[in-house]
């Protein structure tokens, strides 16, 4: 699963976007098959509709003509006219024979793949450990020689404060992410089931960095974060991650989705996730 197919995603893009959400079942021939959120917007005559990261296939592999079946039954149901825009990110690997067959059926490309990292966290510490890059576990072992502690919020008591100053970072850095109000939407339906947890690093009785992680179905999401100097100083982003692997390792999560690396637009950003060692998952990229 990904946080975008997610029921916190939905309230939020509700109440920031106005976008209503569709869930379906994927059928054939009684068969369930799959499942999926689309989000829709309307005013008037215009109507457009986002399918992100879907559908959620319940089988592990299932064919290039599954794919083409599906695809072939969601251009109907959500056709392309004047007024009328649809953008899908397919949940598919990357790949020739999948492209085609998307081109045949009239679906074109409007971006470049889209690309994550994820861990696999049925493994041991030893093992996660291993397979990070040598700079990256460096930088990790400097964070913790710093003295740098971390703290979990499961239950949302100090989420008015991270949201605080994960909006003051965003406006002052001018990055591109979810507003405010964006993320308070999501995180007021997730953390009521105790599914979205805020890690905090401290130094030296300050707190200089947090992130926020996501919980859906047997994966796990990076979110959104901040830091401060002091916190790139000492690295505390890495110990962040890799105590959010610990965390989420006791709670039975199985994946960790690192949440979107872009190489061509934010070098530093991709290089970073990828030091943790993750598996590299690229889709097909946004279609209309």
């Amino acid at each position: 699963s990904n946080y975008l197919q997610s029921l916190p995603f939905a309230r939020a893009v509700l109440e920031s976007d106005k976008k209503q959400t569709r869930f379906a079942i994927i059928e054939d021939e009684g068969k369930e098959l799959g499942m999926m959120a689309v989000h829709e917007f309307r005013f008037g005559p215009v109507r457009v509709v986002d399918l992100y990261r879907g559908p959620l296939w319940f089988e592990d592999s299932p064919s290039v003509e599954r794919l083409a079946a599906f695809a072939t039954a969601f251009k109907l149901e959500f056709p392309k006219r004047f007024l009328h825009f649809r953008r899908w990110l397919p949940e598919w690997p990357d790949g020739d024979s999948a492209r085609r067959v998307l081109m045949e059926l009239g679906f074109r490309g409007r971006s470049q793949s889209y690309e994550t990292q994820f861990l696999d966290l049925s493994r041991t510490t030893a093992e996660l450990m291993n397979s990070m890059r040598p700079n990256w576990r460096n930088q990790l072992r400097k964070s913790q020689r710093c003295e740098v502690k971390v703290t979990s919020d499961w239950k949302g008591t100090t989420a008015k404060l991270f949201l605080h100053k994960y909006d003051l970072d965003r406006r002052a850095k001018k990055y591109h992410g979810r507003t405010k109000k964006f993320m308070r939407a999501e995180l007021s339906l997730a953390l009521a089931y105790e599914d979205m947890c805020i890690l905090w690093a401290v130094h030296q009785g300050k707190s200089v960095a947090a992130v926020l992680v996501l919980v859906h179905g047997n994966t796990a999401s990076y979110r959104i974060g901040w830091t401060t100097d002091a916190g790139r100083e000492c690295h505390a982003h890495n110990l962040l991650l890799w105590e959010a692997v610990q965390v989420l390792q006791r709670k039975g999560v199985r994946y960790f989705d690192l949440a979107g690396v872009e190489p061509a637009s934010n070098e530093g950003l991709t290089h970073f996730k990828r030091g943790l060692g993750g598996e590299e998952f690229r889709t097909i990229g946004i279609l209309g």
